[in-house]
């Protein structure tokens, strides 16, 4: 059975309505991540603020379009719609690779500056409670003595390293920014499908009104 002009009209505002409420859930959960990793790694959820912002704010022109019948708006926005989806879809392949890569090449330059004499580690090393890259062995390997931060307060030894340790933080802090990411992309889909759709069936109603 075809859909009617009207059930596609309820469910473009309602996916409209479903992105509004996904970007407010965007800007709020990586606003709260963005304080809990690296500086240095903040950019990526600041575009994702951003993101979550602006499609937070075409909502209200994409509801507004379906209510209004306005073929103008609803164009204007299914087209926006369509380039947010796409920086969604962006986002979320660089997000999981620049993550995976970063902490590995930060852990390297980092530890390239250990020196017998200067604890380049420690900020990790004592935060996350781990020692060297892969393990404690690093040390041995690079000829450098094993540092006082690789100790606990009862001199034992950290046995896991700072790789694992890192990635367990950024994918634990992360997880909430992919989750909704990935939920803000699914409705995305559906809000650009359906006010596509309305905007050919107001395009249609335009045309035969002129005759």
């Amino acid at each position: 059975m075809a859909w009617s002009p009207l059930m596609i009209k309820y469910l473009a505002f309602l996916f409209n309505f479903l992105c509004a409420v996904l970007g407010i859930a965007t800007v709020v959960i990586n606003v709260i991540a963005i304080q809990q990793i690296d500086p240095k790694e903040q950019l990526i959820l600041g575009i994702y603020i951003a993101v979550g912002s602006i499609v937070f704010l075409l909502s209200f022109f994409g509801c507004f379009g379906a209510i209004k019948e306005n073929i103008c708006i609803t164009w204007a926005y299914a087209t926006s719609t369509l380039v947010m989806l796409i920086i969604s879809i962006v986002l979320l392949f660089v997000f999981r690779m620049h993550f995976d890569e970063a902490s590995l090449t930060k852990l390297q330059k980092t530890f390239a500056k250990q020196t017998n004499t200067f604890d380049a580690m420690a900020e990790y090393q004592t935060q996350l409670q781990c020692c060297g890259i892969y393990k404690l062995k690093d040390y041995g390997d690079a000829s450098i003595t094993v540092p006082s931060s690789c100790f606990d307060k009862n001199d034992t030894p950290y046995k896991e390293g700072c790789l694992l340790k890192l990635e367990s933080h950024n994918e634990e802090v992360l997880k909430g920014p992919k989750m909704v990411g990935w939920m803000l992309m699914v409705i995305e889909i559906g809000a650009f499908t359906f006010t596509t759709i309305l905007g050919v069936y107001f395009k249609n109603e335009r045309r035969r009104s002129a005759y």
